[in-house]
């Protein structure tokens, strides 16, 4: 058997490293994309919810049901990457709109008004208040 030079040596492990790393690299890539991919397309339907002309606030119940498969605090930080502020009405129902919607009632922490369907909880998973 020949003696293997240690440059030889050196350049297989650089290579075999090198290609692992890379490896890793892509696969890590695909994940990271699928990930941010799936958190684009929620903040873009949270904007189209919060976007249609005859409501410039929805209520978080009604959001909440549109964009299923998501934990509430993860859910509002969709929102306000998709430039939404939060409100609460009358009745302290929480409510959102997009800020440029908005504008008027900036600073305003509780409208002076309820939600259409307030009293709707059966079409939404919520548990009934005692």
């Amino acid at each position: 058997m020949a003696d293997v030079s240690p440059w030889v040596t050196i350049a297989v492990a650089v290579i075999s490293g090198g290609g692992a790393g890379f490896g890793a690299y892509i696969v890590q890539e695909r994940r990271l994309r699928k990930i941010y991919k799936l958190e684009d397309r929620a903040e873009e339907v949270a904007r189209q919810l919060l976007s249609v002309k005859k409501w410039p606030l929805r209520s978080y119940k009604v959001i909440r049901h549109h964009l299923g498969g998501f934990e509430d605090d993860e859910l509002r930080k969709i929102l306000v990457r998709a430039g939404a502020i939060r409100f609460k009405s009358k009745s302290g129902e929480e409510l959102w709109g997009l800020v440029e919607r908005n504008k008027n009632i900036l600073g305003v922490v509780r409208i002076n008004a309820d939600p259409a369907n307030l009293h709707d909880d059966d079409l939404f998973d919520v548990p009934k208040k005692e």
